[in-house]
């Protein structure tokens, strides 16, 4: 076998050298391109020590390629599916395969180097293939080190290729998509230039199927959403649960299966990136990394990302853990994160759906991140209290003053709601922490005065616990009266009565119909970092996580004091975790009423 092999060898260099020798004469070329161009698996394809002496041959007379005349064998041999090739245990095909990868990089590399014009297609092969790179078998990031190193232009051909090549995020498995994302972070380790267009590549990515995710999750009901945090698989349940008596049951639960089996799909795969990126980035952000510039960069190119992609897109609920998450490490990483949210939620320049969105991140974060210190949520909750003063002063003469020609209503003044129930929603999670800690007070006293801040605001011509979500409102009443902060029951009580009145009754509008109501309590019912539905990633974004049940406080004092709809407030508190569910269907028998119940503000 070993002498047949050496005259088959020797057959192939004298095809090589006699291609290469008579340029007039095609037809050897001809032939070793028909043998290229055949599958690996084919009988009649060259075995590895036949394209080995091809590709010597090649290499060592590179100079002569470049007449037309080879440009089909060069193309067979770009296209030439080198990781389809199957070896098996001998020693000797093991070596004649590792010989074989080492000459097809090298003819990669020589081939682009001595004739640029084949490029583009060389980077489109490597890159093309990431998806399919899950092991260090073959050196595909060596060679486009080498292309870059080699052809400095390549660079600007390795953005758009990585978008051109990127999997479809619902038609692309788990392994395809993880071992892409992988691979090309991988280029960042040697191409730093490339680090925001790949970065922005993967955080799209992310967001689509972040937003497909949620689409879905949409469709269930909040018990089957919770069994899918726990990672619990109800799919067995659902099968024995059918009913074979109701054909139309039966077709319901063959969609759900289908559904269920949908929804298990994406959350695998975007947990599955989602927990290589948070992994991934965790030792850029060591003090030391942080000092050298290498994890402010990095730091930088996520925060731009959140900006200008993820703060603008309608509910996700993932993605924007990446930011979460890092940007506790360091604390000047959260003083950053929040000076940004700040920044956009009141910046005139900024549309007002973006800055809504900003302070609707900005309550969640102070709220959920667990390394945050006393001075960051105090400084925050001083920023905001200082805002609705100033703004109380300057325009709560507005609320009664409309006429016919103006336009807007109390959708006027959405941003101060929104700011408003961001403190609420601080309160709620951060109340031990607003509590006075210097000795030379009484105890009991409040950070920033925000119980007579609260007093005096609930009261005020805006009346807020109006406009902001209920189910906030409700546990922040609760949390309110138990701790002497301030007594918000009768002017909740007093909004109900006039929505009931005013439900039936057609009453002269002083301050414009809320048209846009609806959207804008649907933007207020967004609480971007309420739990997240990934398991393997939730382990690790936990450990910088604040639960509810970690800052409730305890009902020890629920008795006679706590009566009629004042107890019902109680059992809110047990939703805080999914607050902007529980509010739709409440809030959709309501959109008969809105027309009306601004006459309620004269009376508040």
């Amino acid at each position: 076998m070993e002498s047949e092999s050496a005259v088959t060898d020797a057959v192939y260099a004298v095809l090589v050298k006699t291609a290469l020798e008579s340029l007039e004469k095609s037809d050897s070329i001809r032939t070793l391109t028909e043998k290229v161009n055949l599958p690996p698996t084919h009988a009649k394809a060259m075995s590895l020590s036949n394209l080995n002496i091809v590709l010597k041959k090649l290499i060592v007379n590179i100079s002569k390629l470049e007449t037309k005349a080879y440009e089909p064998l060069i193309t067979a041999l770009l296209r030439y599916p080198w990781m389809e090739i199957g070896v098996s245990d001998s020693s000797r095909e093991k070596i004649a395969f590792h010989s074989f990868v080492d000459l097809y990089s090298q003819f990669l590399i020589v081939l682009t180097s001595s004739f640029p014009r084949y490029l583009p297609e060389a980077v489109k092969k490597i890159i093309g293939e990431f998806p399919d790179l899950d092991s260090d078998v073959y050196p595909h990031h060596k060679i486009l080190q080498t292309f870059i190193r080699c052809s400095p232009t390549c660079i600007n051909l390795i953005p758009r290729t990585l978008n051109g090549v990127s999997p479809h995020h619902v038609s692309s498995s788990t392994a395809e998509i993880t071992n892409f994302v992988k691979n090309a972070i991988g280029v960042i380790s040697y191409c730093s230039d490339l680090s925001y267009s790949i970065w922005q590549l993967v955080v799209e990515l992310c967001i689509k199927l972040d937003v497909d995710l949620q689409n879905e999750l949409d469709d269930l009901d909040d018990e089957a959403v919770e069994e899918l945090i726990n990672g619990e698989d109800d799919s067995d349940d659902v099968v024995e649960a059918e009913d074979e008596d109701n054909l139309e049951e039966n077709g319901a639960e063959v969609y759900e299966i289908a559904s269920t089996t949908n929804i298990k799909q994406m959350v695998s795969k975007l947990d599955k990136v989602m927990e290589f990126l948070l992994t991934i980035t965790a030792p850029s952000f060591t003090v030391e990394e942080i000092n050298n510039g290498n994890g402010v960069h990095l730091f930088n190119t996520l925060a731009s990302l959140f900006k200008t992609h993820v703060l603008p897109t309608h509910f996700t609920k993932s993605i924007q853990f990446l930011m979460f998450h890092v940007s506790q490490y360091q604390p000047e990483l959260a003083d950053s994160f929040l000076v940004m949210l700040i920044d956009v939620a009141f910046n005139q320049k900024e549309t007002a759906e973006k800055r809504l969105k900003a302070l609707q991140y900005l309550s969640s974060y102070i709220a959920r991140a667990n390394n945050l210190t006393r001075h960051q949520v105090v400084f925050i909750v001083s920023y905001l209290i200082g805002w609705i003063n100033k703004y109380i002063s300057e325009r709560e003469h507005e609320v009664f003053e409309f006429s016919d020609s103006s336009t807007g209503g109390m959708e006027r003044f959405k941003l101060f709601y929104a700011t408003f129930q961001t403190l609420l929603y601080i309160f709620c999670f951060r109340h031990k922490l607003l509590v006075k800690e210097d000795p030379d007070h009484v105890n009991g006293e409040w950070e920033c005065e925000i119980d007579r801040f609260f007093q005096r605001v609930i009261i005020a011509k805006f009346n807020p616990l109006k406009y902001c979500d209920e189910t906030v409102v409700s546990i922040f009443a609760n949390l309110a009266t138990k701790l002497n902060v301030c007594y918000c029951y009768s002017i909740i009580e007093h909004n109900k009565r006039e929505r009931m009145i005013q439900g039936n009754s057609k009453m002269p509008s002083t301050v414009g119909n809320f048209r846009h109501k609806q959207e804008f309590l649907d933007l207020e019912a967004y609480f971007p970092f309420d739990p997240v539905v990934l398991p393997a990633s939730k382990k690790i974004i936990e450990k910088n996580y604040v639960e509810w049940s970690q800052v409730n406080p305890v009902d020890e004092d629920d008795d006679e004091d706590d009566s009629g709809s004042h107890r019902e407030e109680d059992d809110d508190e047990d939703d805080i975790d999914s607050e902007g569910e529980s509010d739709v269907e409440e809030k959709d028998e309501e959109q008969d009423v809105e027309s009306a119940e601004e006459d309620s503000d004269r009376e508040a």
